[in-house]
């Protein structure tokens, strides 16, 4: 993964929120400013982390909003749409407790059998 990666997750975020959810837009910049932050201490995949931050919201896109569960729509445009990495939809599936918020929603097992969570 290189920085390539990274311009294109920003292009991708920036394209899916900034015009129809501008505070949306703005939050996952401050999440991928975050990131890029530990990333100064973490070792390998740091454009991995800081793309995954960048995207982590952008299934809120109206366009994308298949199922009403961000994460899953997320994931699933990232993977049908661009096809993107499987370590970074894996990600974006599952952020902030997303099997169990997919769990309520009824959405577990689609969750866990596209993307598992990593390993």
């Amino acid at each position: 993964m290189d920085k390539m990666m990274l311009t294109w997750a920003r292009q991708v975020a920036e394209n899916e929120l900034s015009d129809m959810l501008p505070r949306r837009w703005a939050h996952s910049q401050g999440v991928a400013a975050r990131a890029a932050g530990l990333c100064q201490v973490l070792a390998g995949d740091t454009e991995l982390l800081s793309a995954a931050a960048m995207l982590h919201d952008v299934g809120y896109a109206p366009r994308l909003a298949a199922t009403g569960f961000h994460p899953l729509d997320g994931a699933r445009f990232l993977r049908d749409e661009h096809g993107a990495d499987k370590r970074l939809t894996r990600l974006v599936a599952n952020h902030s407790f997303a099997l169990l918020e997919a769990e309520e929603r009824g959405l577990r097992e689609e969750l866990a059998s596209e993307f598992p969570l990593l390993e």
